[in-house]
Formats: C-alpha cells, sequence, structure tokens
C-alpha cells in the first residue's frame, strides 16, 4: 500500500505548531495542532511511499506504534491517501479523488464508483437537454443507458443539441447517439411516449429514469412515466427544461419518500400568477439558445450524482429556475 499526501488540499503553516489544511471539494478547512513527526511525515509524504518504507525511515528517531498511530490519524482526516489500487482505472482517477473528500474511506469512494457505474438509466427525449444528459451520465461512468426517442435530426435541432451535424440530417437521433458511446451499453428506442405505449421493457429494470421527454407536453409524458416509477418504485427526475433566457432545474420524484409529481403540478398551478386571466392566444415556439441547454442538463446531471452518492443536498421536493441573463436563481419548495 502506497501512502501520499492529498493531492487535493493545501497545507498552510498558521504558526510553529499548527497548520491549516484546506479541502479544495468541499472548502473546509482543519486547524492541526503538529510535532515534529507530523511535519516529517508531510514532507516525506510529497512522494507516494509504502508504509513499511515510511517506518523504516522513522523508526530510528520515533517509536513504531507512535509513527503508525500518527499515520492512521492523518489517513482519518482525509490529509493522507491511498494511492494505489485506487487510481487503476485511470478513467475516473479524477472524479474518485473528488468524491474521496466527501466520504469517510477509501472504500466508501470505491463503494460508490461502482454505484454509479452498475446504475441502469432510462433517459426519454433526446434532445436540447436529452443529448447533454446521456453525455454527462457517460462521464460520471454510468455504463448502461435506455435511450427514448422516436424523432429524425432535424436541421433546426443543430443549435441546441450535441453530437448531431448537417450529415445527419433525416437520421434517428438514437441511433447515431449509440454509435458515440461503443464503450458502453447504449440500447436505442424509437417509442413514443403515450398511453397506447407499453413502456415496461425500457422502465422495469430501470435504477433511474430521467424524463426529457416534451411531446405532446412535460406534463403529459411525466404522468405517464410516473405510473411505471410508481408501479417499480424507482426514482425519477423531471429534467431541466429551458425557455428562452430561463432555465428550470427539475425536481427528483422518489415514489413513496418525497413529494409526487402531482404536488408539482399542484403547486405550479396554485402558485402561476396568469391563472386567472383568460387566454386569448398560446404560445406557438419560444426560441432557444445551445449554451443554455448544456447548462441546465449539466446542472441536472450534478443533481443526480448527489443522489446517486447520497452526498450534498439534492432536489427532494425543490426545483429550481434560473434566469441566465442575470444568473439570479430561485429555488421552490413544493411539498
Amino acid at each position: 500500500m502506497k501512502l501520499k499526501i492529498n493531492e487535493s488540499v493545501y497545507i498552510l503553516k498558521e504558526s510553529e505548531n499548527i497548520y491549516q489544511v484546506i479541502f479544495t471539494a468541499t472548502r473546509k478547512i482543519k486547524r492541526f495542532n503538529v510535532d515534529s513527526l507530523v511535519k516529517e511525515l508531510i514532507d516525506f509524504l510529497n512522494e507516494e511511499r509504502e508504509e513499511n518504507k515510511i517506518l523504516e525511515k522513522f523508526s530510528e528517531k520515533y517509536n513504531n506504534n507512535k509513527i503508525s498511530s500518527c499515520i492512521n490519524s492523518l489517513k482519518s482526516e482525509g490529509v493522507i491517501k491511498e494511492y494505489s489500487s485506487f487510481l487503476e482505472n485511470e478513467r475516473f482517477s479524477k472524479q474518485m479523488l473528488f468524491i474521496d473528500e466527501l466520504t469517510n474511506s477509501r472504500e466508501e469512494t470505491l463503494e460508490l464508483q461502482r454505484k454509479i457505474e452498475n446504475s441502469n438509466f432510462s433517459v426519454f427525449g433526446i434532445g436540447g437537454i436529452g443529448t447533454w444528459i446521456v453525455n454527462g451520465l457517460y462521464q460520471i461512468g454510468v455504463k448502461n443507458i435506455k435511450i427514448v426517442d422516436p424523432d429524425i435530426v432535424d436541421k433546426t435541432n443543430l443549435n441546441r443539441q450535441l453530437f448531431f451535424n448537417s450529415s445527419d440530417i433525416g437520421k434517428y437521433k438514437v441511433d447515431i447517439i449509440q454509435t458515440k458511446f461503443p464503450d458502453i451499453n447504449i440500447i436505442p428506442f424509437k417509442r413514443k411516449i403515450s398511453q397506447n405505449n407499453n413502456l415496461e421493457d425500457i422502465i422495469k429494470n430501470a435504477n433511474f429514469i430521467v424524463n426529457c421527454a416534451d411531446s405532446p407536453s412535460i406534463v403529459e409524458t411525466t404522468q405517464i412515466i410516473d405510473k411505471y416509477a410508481s408501479k417499480y418504485n424507482i426514482p425519477y427526475c423531471v429534467a431541466g427544461g429551458y425557455n428562452m433566457h430561463l432555465g428550470m432545474i427539475g425536481p427528483i420524484i422518489v415514489p413513496g419518500k418525497t413529494a409526487t409529481f402531482q404536488d408539482f403540478i399542484d403547486y405550479q398551478k396554485r402558485m402561476d400568477p396568469l391563472k386567472d386571466f383568460e387566454k386569448i392566444k398560446d404560445i406557438e415556439q419560444t426560441g432557444s439558445l445551445g449554451p443554455i441547454a448544456g447548462a441546465v442538463a449539466n446542472i441536472q446531471v450534478m443533481e443526480i450524482f448527489k443522489y446517486l452518492t447520497g452526498k450534498g443536498s439534492c432536489n427532494l421536493n425543490k426545483f429550481a429556475e434560473i434566469d441566465f441573463l442575470n444568473f439570479n436563481i430561485e429555488w421552490r419548495n413544493f411539498k
């Protein structure tokens, strides 16, 4: 086992006997009383060292039990990390270093990474949000994703939807996306979400569902998906949406544990400032911008990451609206 000072921390000298350690992922600051052994260990472990080599180095000057106790204390505080087998999977090494500062042990970090990789996802609607969602899930390590969309690529998709270019016009979106990820299991479905179409084979074995499908409306498609999610007790999120310069970070619904999607809809209706006015003309279409679609989707993936790992506060019973012209963010609780 090789040990080294945690690569993502700052260590600052406050005084001869006090060091401050700043953990960059969480911005936590810890103050430690330090003696000569701690100081020497910190200097020595600027490089990876075998634990027996550490004992050999300091045993002439310090008692072995004291050395081992000091090493274990620094490990438990996150100042020293094990860097051998932990970083064998180079693709996720940076991500695991990030997770590592949020966990209490190396074993927990590995367990959470494995949980992400082994999760089965079903993503409905592969458009302005959905393409970015699939990419984000791939980046954090999800290996099994079912993607559902009956549409073909249109020229108007190219300003905001990831992976497509002009040579893809007229091709099925899900077929193109499948070719982009040859190293994971992407299963495409060209099925429309409707009351008449059975979605059992897409949803039944999923660990998490993401709904980005807005045809005929995000409300109708989510209501259909909610029936399956409730039946099989599967958490899902109403993936972020956007309208002109506004973006929404949708809620995560956990059947039996959080407020329901109907609670969300009821809240929206109740709080609508225009609910008492008569509609003369409805919206036909609105403008959209690629950076907003990408930003909203990636924030949504971060919420999914927090839910899967149990780290941080994710959007259960709440959702956010972001004004991208001034970056005001308003969180709203609907429970």
